[in-house]
């Protein structure tokens, strides 16, 4: 194989991960972190912090804030709410990723064209991978088993029934 065969395969199975990638989150957004830690750092009284879900902190030594001279203790946002959220999304993109992975790698072994089929191909697994490394921290051991003996299963599979017809 040829360097401009192999800069293509990696283009094509590249751009084939980061076009699904950005689809599922065009259609299912990541929750914005960011925002919701800097509202809960803008919560000054207790009150307030128990109605946005935020644990009120005392702090024994209360920094002065803004005009207020008597804050004493900050709002911690709720991290398992927030982990929760982020849970939730992962494992829609898990799943959306995985089934274009499995779908990809199929549609690449149809393929009659060695160079797209190769990198249609990879992208698949490069899809598959993702999805996988972006739930792992959610799954449970036997889920994490299961996963792996199923892509295991599937893809010797393929190689067998696709590739190497003796």
């Amino acid at each position: 194989m040829n360097i401009k065969k192999g800069v293509l395969i990696t283009a094509i199975a590249l751009v084939l991960a980061f076009f699904i990638g950005y689809g599922i989150e065009v259609f299912d957004p990541t929750p914005n972190y960011d925002q919701t830690y800097r509202k809960f750092n803008t919560i000054y009284n207790e009150q307030e912090c128990q109605t946005q879900d935020g644990t009120w902190v005392k702090d024994r030594y209360p920094q002065p804030v803004g005009e207020d001279k008597n804050v004493t203790g900050y709002c911690e946002a709720p991290y398992d709410k927030i982990d929760s959220e982020k849970s939730k999304h992962d494992k829609i993109v898990f799943i959306a990723a995985v089934i274009a992975g499995i779908l990809s790698i199929v549609i690449g072994l149809l393929f009659n064209k060695d160079t797209i089929s190769t990198g249609i191909v990879s992208g698949g697994v490069l899809l598959i991978l993702y999805g996988t490394i972006r739930y792992w921290r959610y799954a449970n051991n036997i889920l994490k088993f299961i996963l792996l003996g199923l892509a295991l299963a599937v893809l010797i599979w393929l190689a067998y029934k696709k590739l190497d017809r003796k």
